[in-house]
């Protein structure tokens, strides 16, 4: 008898660790799972996603650069602060700049973009839908120097990337 108590009590122990470390298990395989599907979900969005430049232009002081995209994909775009505008350009001495470009939805000022014109766009105004286009407006500083070849890279809020080239004003 005095030694079924302690055995009762040690074994009462070794369940009630079984059951947590099985507890623990269990949750840490959930999670690895919902992210396995968070992951699966982006991965398709990724794949949906396809964008091209349909046209470049600059403004005759070098200062706004407009981009114009064309959403080819299945995949709509619409936090556009969750987008990148990678900006590499000569000035009107020849220095070379590379910027990232910070998105801004109110007025534009030096080193930002904002969106332009949507041509298409009846379906959920201000949304990057298929079939649409939508042009990003660039204001750099220092502006851009004429008679310059220049770059700009656009990265998607799903990570797929594009780049174009653009010329300075004439």
């Amino acid at each position: 008898m005095e030694n079924s108590i302690p055995a009762l009590f040690i074994a009462a122990i070794f369940m009630l660790a079984t059951v947590l470390i099985g507890r623990g298990g269990f949750i840490g395989m959930d999670n690895v799972g919902q992210s396995l599907r968070v992951s699966e979900v982006r991965n398709i969005e990724r794949r949906g996603t396809e964008l091209s430049v349909t046209n470049t232009a600059i403004d005759p002081t070098g200062a706004n650069a407009t981009i114009t995209l064309r959403n080819d994909g299945q995949t709509s775009l619409q936090d556009y602060a969750r987008m990148d505008v990678v900006v590499q350009y000569f000035d009107e001495v020849g220095g070379r700049h590379d910027k990232w470009v910070a998105y801004t939805s109110g007025g534009l000022s030096s080193d930002m973009w904002t969106t332009g014109a949507f041509t298409d766009d009846v379906f959920e105004p201000g949304i990057f839908n298929p079939g649409e286009q939508m042009e990003i407006v660039v204001r750099l500083n220092p502006v851009v120097g004429a008679g310059t070849t220049n770059k700009a890279v656009i990265a998607s809020e799903q990570g797929i990337t594009l780049q174009t080239l653009f010329a300075g004003p004439p």
